[in-house]
């Protein structure tokens, strides 16, 4: 909370105070609360006072915000959303819970809950809540042909905590022969958080028989997530072999998360036909590759190498602002950097690393492990970034162990490059920062876009009206994000191909502070089909749009069928003698 918003709402707190009554509970925000049931506080604040009453309220605040929360009248969605959120830390970090913790059922059942996020929020508090009353509609979540991927692996997450048996009959279930590989990875999740040996076997026997098209990194990560997990995954792949190019998929899951576990790293290598031990340069070697890399590089096949998804590059380095957060942002590296460091950083990465991203490794009471750079610490919890840039929140009384580490870049990293497309990534990292096509970037240009993940067929099948796209893509899409090149140009043929069509949609989102006037400049509008929120913009070349206060978003369907380019770039412009403050979007 800025400020401002702060000496505001303290302004409206002591206009509207009244007397706490002497039968009222105990509170550290009676005042606060009482505001809050009167009804007064203004929209634009009333985020700020459910927050407030979470963070320091008691059992008896948390249940006012509850009930509300249950109530569609009470709060917009994403406040309802955001409550929840706020009600398990509560849970989690401050052990304090609604006294009054009735009607969770309703936002877990999907007979009156559409919203599915609210739905999976639901479902993290119950987790959070332990809550018993929660198991029949959990095993129910989890059995559903329905439910999203999302929600089943929460609601058998949730299981694990709130009925083990239930979620040791379901594991077995998932596990079984003739389900789909998503299911039994499912199925060693679950096992994992109740007997952490046969879900080893059993993520073993499911790798086993899996393809190079099948992603390992749910199975991986799950092992990693328990302490002794990586030596109990060791020893169950000693003893059954993987396929070698599932073997390379699982060692770069591995080194993607910046682990280097030798239990585990010492079978999956071989196994996959490299080194586990990562190259160590000499002085004279650095020099070689730096002159060979300026000499035979080339940075444009260097980018494809850098965004390759198996490298996992883009999770954590971002480009021009688009792209992962616990890395370095490496647009001016090459302007700033010589080759030999660039070398030194590829192959020995703790020797380069900066205080800042230095990573920490913490074990909790319940054997789980977690691992990320440090984003914030409090006397109530450490908040850790992982890997996939997402925010683990750690209470400080559940941690167990904690240890300063390294870099999260993978150590190995060499040794799953060929000899080319090494040489190749170092002069693309080289011409990083540079004037050209690798420059920084200095105009509005969107380089990061997000990706409608499974699209109901019909929007794939033709344009849709104005009630399926609000309800399909904008309240219940779920998307994932895509990056430009370091140009600005987005390759389409990348996500058709990722999609599995040549019809997809698109989103790209507007911070405006200062409501006013913005053209739009695209490289061709040949097979796409354009939104500003939920209203279609019928002549998207050149169009001039008017953007209101507070972020806003971009919808495109891309036809790759009747597009006449290959690639998509969008710069947005403000029109001379016009007004208007807005920044798009970038990050993770």
């Amino acid at each position: 909370m800025n400020c401002l918003s702060v000496v505001s709402l303290l302004s409206v707190l002591f206009a509207s105070m009244t007397v706490v009554r002497a039968d009222d509970p105990p509170s550290a925000v009676g005042s606060v609360l009482k505001l809050l049931k009167s009804g007064k506080v203004p929209p634009a604040r009333l985020g700020s006072v459910v927050e407030m009453v979470c963070t320091r309220g008691n059992d008896h605040d948390l249940a006012f915000v509850f009930q509300q929360t249950l109530d569609p009248k009470s709060y917009t969605p994403e406040l309802r959303r955001q409550s929840l959120v706020w009600l398990k830390d509560a849970a989690l970090n401050r052990k304090t819970r609604p006294a009054d913790r009735q009607g969770l059922a309703q936002l877990l059942d999907p007979a009156t809950t559409k919203d599915t996020t609210l739905q999976l929020r639901a479902i993290e508090l119950a987790q959070a809540w332990k809550d018993p009353h929660s198991a029949t509609l959990l095993v129910q979540l989890a059995r559903s042909t329905t439910s999203t991927d999302s929600i089943r692996a929460a609601a058998v997450s949730a299981l694990v905590i709130v009925d083990a048996q239930d979620a040791q009959a379901i594991a077995g279930e998932l596990l079984a022969d003739g389900q789909s590989y998503l299911n039994r990875s499912l199925g060693v999740t679950t096992l994992a958080g109740l007997d952490l040996a046969a879900s080893a076997e059993a993520a073993a026997r499911v790798l086993q028989s899996t393809t190079p098209d099948d992603d390992p990194a749910p199975l991986i990560d799950t092992l990693l997530a328990r302490e002794g997990g990586a030596d109990q995954l060791g020893a169950a792949l000693k003893a059954t072999p993987l396929p070698q190019d599932v073997a390379k998929l699982c060692l770069r899951r591995v080194y993607s998360a910046g682990r280097s576990d030798a239990a585990l790293l010492d079978v999956l290598a071989p196994q996959a036909g490299v080194s586990a031990k990562p190259v160590k340069l000499t002085p004279e070697q650095v020099a070689a590759l730096a002159a060979a890399a300026a000499e035979q590089g080339d940075p444009a096949r260097g980018e494809q190498v850098f965004r390759r998804s198996d490298l996992s590059c883009t999770k954590c380095h971002a480009v021009n602002k688009a792209g992962g957060q616990i890395g370095p942002d490496l647009t001016p590296v090459g302007a700033n950097s010589p080759m030999e460091y660039l070398v030194n950083a590829l192959f020995d990465p703790d020797a380069q690393i900066k205080e800042a991203f230095i990573t920490r490794t913490v074990t909790t009471l319940e054997g789980r492990v977690f691992q990320g750079i440090t984003v914030d610490r409090t006397d109530q919890k450490l908040v850790l970034r992982n890997t996939d840039s997402q925010l683990i929140e750690i209470p400080i009384t559940e941690i167990d162990e904690e240890v300063e580490g390294k870099s999260l870049m993978p150590k190995g990293l060499p040794t799953l490059l060929t000899e080319s497309e090494t040489l190749d990534l170092l002069k693309f990292l080289s011409a990083m920062g540079k004037p050209g096509d690798y420059e920084v970037r200095s105009t509005q240009r969107f380089q990061r876009w997000r990706v409608l993940q499974r699209p109901q067929p019909e929007l794939l099948a033709g344009i849709p009206n104005l009630v399926i796209f609000e309800t399909e893509i904008l309240d219940q899409g779920h998307w994932s994000s895509a990056y430009s090149l370091v140009n600005g140009t987005l390759p389409l043929d990348e996500i058709a191909k990722s999609q599995k069509s040549p019809v997809f949609y698109l989103q790209g989102e507007i911070d405006v502070v200062e409501a006013g006037s913005a053209k739009l400049n695209f490289n061709s509008v040949s097979g796409l089909t354009v939104w500003l929120g939920k209203e279609t913009i019928h002549s998207p070349a050149d169009a001039t749009i008017e953007l209101k206060t507070g972020r806003q978003s971009i919808t495109i369907r891309v036809d790759t069928a009747t597009r006449t380019e290959p690639g998509l770039r969008l710069e947005l412009t403000r029109p001379e003698g016009t007004s208007g403050q807005f920044q798009v979007v970038d990050g993770q």
